[in-house]
């Protein structure tokens, strides 16, 4: 009888933290951000029925005088750019008592696409790289892959480090997108 209740009692322990592991078949994707075929990149869909000139405004409006946005084409329903140099958003109240890796301090640079479709839009941001800092006369790049990539480049790393700076990146690129009144909506 003790056996039995001991057996019970492992196994009861034993599914209950299986619980608190990942999904073993979600390992490619991490909040808004998927990986696939080696590549990161942060994909969300917004519903709001905003035209391409709110969008372009509010890019722009994240510019500095070294860096910032650049809308490279619009077309009917998409839009392309790049981002250089620009420095995320670290002052917003989520992550004030959070630590801030080293590399998140530097400059990021990316590409993004805003497709429109309907009432709601869908952003893409891929080629994430971090300009670091000067060692001698060249600049280091560090890739977004490079820090968040495990086991063979086809699953997002178990570091609870990365994946934390992979989630403020995450918050950065959803406030950086959302225009205000939004809501995330996953039919697009």
């Amino acid at each position: 009888m003790k056996k039995l209740l001991f057996i019970a009692f492992v196994l009861i322990n034993f599914s209950a933290f299986s619980q608190l592991n990942r999904d073993p078949y979600r390992d490619s994707d991490e909040g808004n951000f998927y990986l696939r075929n080696g590549k990161a990149y942060f994909q969300r869909t917004y519903n709001a029925g905003a035209s391409f000139d709110v969008l372009v405004e509010k890019l722009k409006s994240y510019n500095t005088p070294n860096g910032g946005f650049q809308i490279k084409k619009v077309e009917n329903d998409k839009l392309n750019g790049v981002l250089i140099n620009y420095h995320l958003n670290w002052n917003y109240k989520q992550l004030k008592s959070k630590k801030i890796p080293a590399f998140l301090k530097y400059p990021a640079n990316a590409t993004y696409e805003i497709e429109k479709n309907g009432n709601a839009y869908q952003v893409t941001v891929s080629n994430i790289w971090f300009s670091g800092p000067v060692n001698s006369g060249s600049q280091h790049q560090l890739t977004l892959e490079s820090m968040v990539i495990g086991k063979g480049g086809v699953v997002f790393t178990k570091n609870k480090k990365a994946l934390l700076a992979l989630q403020m990146i995450d918050e950065n690129f959803q406030e950086m997108f959302k225009i205000i009144g939004t809501t995330k909506d996953m039919r697009f």
